[in-house]
């Protein structure tokens, strides 16, 4: 993974690769996100409340 410029590319091993050609029939080596679209993946899954500790 490297970043640069206010964005992240992340690269992919050959299982992904294969994934990402099943779902899309597009072949790609890596996923480049700037930082706008890293923070709106990010942000939601971490303001979610996630089950109460019951001890």
């Amino acid at each position: 993974m490297s970043a640069s410029k206010g964005s992240v590319r992340i690269e992919l091993t050959p299982a992904q690769r294969e994934l990402v050609r099943k779902a899309t029939g597009k072949d790609t080596e890596a996923l480049e996100l700037n930082v706008e679209e890293l923070e709106e993946r990010i942000a939601p899954a971490m303001a979610r409340p996630g089950p109460k500790f019951q001890g």
